[in-house]
């Protein structure tokens, strides 16, 4: 075969692996629409990448669990093979943002609640507490956290009558100002006593040690001396006991003379 048959033959041989179903079918099953057409292009972009599970004599090829779509085209499996990771690298980063944010709005929802504690039991009246805390939220909350949020009672006539409480201290802590925004909650606080908490740092502080720093060197038998550090004498006359050794010395590792001579680093 001469180079003139066989360079259009190979020409067409890598457009047809351009498109799975080759350039000589004009039908495509696996898509309604037209092969080659803007729509039929665009339906196969969003096929996933990577090989294809299929069954073959009785077993799943490969084993682990993989697409069973169509195969990419030619040019989208170089596509995906050039930007790899993408487009899963944006997709985990969202992935991980919007559970920081989901976590961040349910932690502002906790701070900007008011529970039953910050109500009398018996009126469900905002007591002192509950005013301190409504004024935290108004005040202190960063703007577009300013949400007030209140522990739902078990009755509706105590759910309103809390509601129309935390208005009416809301009104009075900004006067002419837009009513706040009031949402009722099902929920319980999550927490432990202040007697108990108060008890675990007062114990906490009765238990604190002395800050003070002990002297580990030079606590052992007297006599020893070191080679770089000049604290005692030299040789067999600085390390007349023995005391000072290589496994009770504890201080920066230089030539320590004992009474042997002075042991290697």
């Amino acid at each position: 075969m001469s180079f003139k048959v066989l360079l259009p033959f190979l020409v067409t041989c890598l457009l047809s692996g351009c498109m799975v179903n080759g350039l000589f079918e004009r039908d495509d099953p696996s898509s309604r629409h037209k092969p080659g057409s803007d729509a039929w292009w665009a339906e196969k972009g969003e096929l996933p990448p990577g090989v294809r599970q299929s069954r073959w004599k009785g077993k799943l090829w490969p084993a682990a669990p993989r697409s069973t779509a169509p195969k990419q085209q030619f040019t989208h499996i170089y596509h995906s093979e050039h930007y790899w990771p993408h487009p899963y690298a944006a997709q985990d980063s969202a992935a991980v943002h919007r559970m920081i944010d989901t976590q961040t709005a349910l932690g502002w929802q906790n701070q900007t609640t008011l529970y039953d504690r910050h109500f009398d039991q018996n009126t469900q009246a905002l007591n002192t507490a509950g005013r301190l805390q409504l004024e935290y939220i108004l005040f202190t909350v960063p703007p577009q956290r300013r949400s007030v949020y209140v522990q739902a009672t078990r009755s509706p006539e105590g759910d309103e009558i809390r509601r129309v409480s935390v208005a009416e201290a809301a009104a009075t802590m900004r006067p002419g100002q837009s009513p706040a925004e009031i949402t009722m909650r099902t929920c319980e606080e999550i927490g432990r006593p202040a007697a108990e908490v108060g008890s675990i740092a007062e114990q906490y502080l009765q238990s604190t040690p002395v800050p003070r720093i002990g002297n580990s060197i030079g606590s052992g038998a007297s006599g020893g001396g070191f080679a770089g550090g000049g604290r005692g004498g030299a040789g067999g006359a600085g390390g007349g006991s023995g005391a000072n050794t290589a496994t009770s010395y504890s201080g920066p590792r230089g030539g320590i003379t004992t009474g042997t001579g002075a042991v290697p680093r």
